[in-house]
């Protein structure tokens, strides 16, 4: 079978115009934690595929007994901060009309935690362990009491390249449309003191200055906040990543027990929310923190790996001989956890990250979402904020050549997100997903059509009635690359105009079958209508395509 970098070289080469994008350095965090260590155990059962967790079907739905342990409140919740601008976690996607943006800071003393051992089927006990004292800052968006649902989101930011928000851009507009308020933690060290990164960042700043582009004013700066803007951080104050754990728990727990964070409003359900590198540390607090200090009532992991991040909060590589990233033993998302658990998975999650070794069976507390034409990061991180059509080639600003993924990644989260609040709120669970095909043998590789287009997962429009591929999978130029800032993003193969009349006849019938899959994924529970209705209106401007 030919490999996916094979079929990649011997594409077409991508084309598409170039559309309106600004400097974003926020891009740059929606990419992976993808060097975070696995700490599982050879003891675990976390082999390749399904058929690693054949036990998790098992769901009881009762947490297992741990240790005695009481939860710390935070000690003081200080704001609104006053004065000057908030630095926001890039992309800093506009707050929905009508929502108030107030920033507060939260302090206290945080626990660090420890564990004999840390199975891969997810059932660990942790135990508290050293102390210290913390002060962090929490952006917390929410809206008019009257439009208010209850529901409280609460996104532990990323820190993989600079501090980001990538879960608020992807999901801003669902949670605006809903009346949820959402929460943005400054959860690690990084995001506050600063140092070294998990990937390298550089902003090509004369691409930057001919798309338009405005001052950041300190948005790209990865040296902390507190040295980003001294008079308004100064006082901040991060223990290190093995009190992140305890931190997001005390922030959580300060929703339900200081209303002034949420201006006076009472949150019915407090959820929490983390992407790649922060879906690396959910995964360990689930498994670990949870079940003695249950705060939140309802986790959504994003775009996670195959590992979990270690409690001690270190990050390490495993390589080969070679040099050469090790995928790690996949650990598991334990079945006996008392509150629903969603997952929704990107192609490159898959391959490049290693969840494919981490896949297991959905349970009555567990759901996964594995979504076709869709990558760990992608180009909607611009066009959250910017808005305009799906285009391809915004990877210039960050000195990517080659274009991105413009899948349906956020469209099928906001419909993800839609479910998930109803079933923390007592409904139905989410639909089952569909799992995306994988390859025989040893490589992480998902299987293929003709077009190029992955085979199984969730279906939606832009895989099915396409007009351009969508993968995961980065181009064919940055095979070698490794994991890499611009080899997360994906790329899309454009389709020339004979292929696309090949595939689909006319407009008319493009536009037909298209409409057509739009409400098949709507009457699946993939697609929203708003979202559907979206995609059907940016279809239409693809009737040029066909001459």
């Amino acid at each position: 079978m030919e490999t996916i970098t094979e079929r990649l070289a011997a594409s077409s080469e991508p084309g598409g115009s170039r559309g309106r994008w600004w400097l974003l350095a926020a891009v740059l965090a929606f990419v992976a934690a993808s060097s975070i260590g696995c700490t599982s155990d050879s003891s675990g059962n976390g082999g390749e595929g399904e058929s690693s967790a054949t036990d998790a079907s098992e769901q009881t739905g009762e947490a297992a007994d741990t240790v005695a342990y009481e939860g710390r409140s935070a000690e003081t919740v200080t704001g609104p901060i006053e004065g000057d601008t908030i630095v926001f976690p890039q992309p800093a996607a506009p707050a929905p009309d009508g929502y108030t943006t107030e920033e507060f800071f939260i302090g206290g003393t945080a626990s660090s935690f420890d564990a004999a051992e840390t199975p891969a089927d997810g059932m660990w006990e942790a135990e508290p362990d050293d102390e210290a004292e913390y002060l962090t800052r929490a952006i917390v968006h929410r809206p008019p009491a009257e439009e208010f649902s209850g529901t409280v989101l609460v996104e532990w930011l990323n820190v993989s390249a600079l501090e980001a928000s990538p879960d608020w851009a992807y999901l801003s507009e669902e949670v605006g449309r809903e009346g949820h308020a959402y929460v943005l933690v400054s959860t690690q060290a990084q995001g506050i003191e600063g140092g070294e990164t998990l990937l390298d960042a550089a902003i090509d700043e004369e691409a930057a200055a001919a798309a338009g582009a405005e001052d950041s004013g300190g948005a790209t700066d990865n040296s902390g906040l507190k040295n980003t803007d001294p008079d308004r951080y100064g006082t901040l104050s991060h223990p290190g990543d093995a009190y992140a754990y305890d931190i997001f728990s005390q922030v959580g727990r300060a929703i339900t027990e200081d209303p002034a964070l949420l201006g006076g409003l009472e949150a019915e359900q407090v959820i929490g929310v983390g992407e790649s590198q922060s879906a690396f540390f959910l995964t360990t607090y689930a498994n670990a923190i949870h079940p003695i200090d249950p705060v939140y009532d309802g986790l959504i992991i994003h775009s996670r790996g195959a590992g979990a991040s270690p409690l001690s909060g270190l990050r390490e590589v495993e390589t080969d001989e070679n040099g050469d990233r090790i995928i790690e033993e996949g650990v598991l998302i334990r079945t006996d956890l008392d509150i629903p658990v969603f997952m929704l998975l990107a192609e490159t999650d898959l391959t490049m990250l290693g969840y494919a070794n981490a896949r297991q069976p959905d349970t009555d507390m567990i759901r996964t979402w594995e979504v076709a034409g869709t990558a760990h990061a992608d180009a909607h991180q611009i066009r959250a904020l910017v808005g305009g059509p799906r285009d391809p080639m915004v990877g210039s600003v960050l000195g990517c050549t080659e274009p991105f993924n413009i899948g349906p990644h956020h469209e099928v989260y906001q419909a993800g997100l839609n479910h998930f609040v109803s079933w923390v709120g007592g409904g139905e669970a989410p639909p089952e997903s569909p799992r995306l095909e994988m390859a025989d043998g040893d490589e992480l590789e998902i299987v293929r059509d003709e077009n190029m287009i992955a085979l199984g997962g969730i279906r939606t429009p832009l895989v099915d009635v396409p007009v351009n591929a969508p993968i995961g999978d980065p181009p064919a130029a940055l095979a070698d690359e490794g994991i890499a800032l611009c080899t997360l993003f994906g790329t899309t193969i454009p389709f020339d105009q004979p292929k696309i009349v090949e595939l689909h006849g006319t407009a008319d019938d493009y536009i037909a079958a298209f409409a057509a899959s739009a409400a098949e994924a709507v009457e699946a529970g993939f697609l929203l209508q708003s979202d559907a209705d979206a995609l059907i209106a940016e279809a239409e401007e693809n009737r040029a395509l066909f001459g």
